[in-house]
């Protein structure tokens, strides 16, 4: 979770005014971690989380919503561009931008990445399917969780 202002950025619920009592029960029964992304890989995972959420639905749904919004927010990205889009505009530099943030999720934040990924990975490309795998595993061991494959 990420507290900017009175914001309230990863959480399960939308992005609004800070209720400490009210979120943290809404949290009780939540963990939470954080995972440092770079900005193509936050895109990767943005594009994902896009992707699942508009084939998704109900909780899920609007949990990676969420979390696209936010990473989105964390990022300073405004536009919904693919990676294969971007790598298309700006070529090679598109990957050698190493400059990176750490996120906090929920652990059920990071389950509907998890699954986001996944989904997202068996539909790439061959060439794609090795950095949404790498990226998945990632959130996979950071967070101890699994998603549907």
């Amino acid at each position: 979770m990420t507290v900017k202002g009175d914001a309230v950025f990863g959480s399960n619920r939308p992005v609004g005014l800070r209720d400490s009592k009210s979120y943290r029960r809404g949290m009780a029964n939540t963990d939470s971690g954080s995972i440092e992304l770079s900005r193509p890989e936050a895109r990767t995972v943005i594009s994902a989380l896009s992707e699942f959420q508009s084939t998704g639905g109900g909780t899920e749904g609007e949990r990676a919503l969420n979390v696209r919004e936010h990473l989105k927010e964390e990022f300073g990205f405004e536009e919904e561009e693919t990676p294969s889009a971007l790598f298309e505009r700006f070529g090679e530099g598109f990957f050698e931008d190493t400059s990176s943030e750490t996120v906090a999720l929920s652990d059920r934040e990071a389950e509907t990445t998890v699954s986001a990924l996944s989904s997202f990975e068996n539909q790439a490309p061959d060439e794609n399917r090795e950095t949404l795998r790498d990226v998945r595993r990632r959130f996979e061991n950071e967070f101890g969780v699994s998603g549907a494959r």
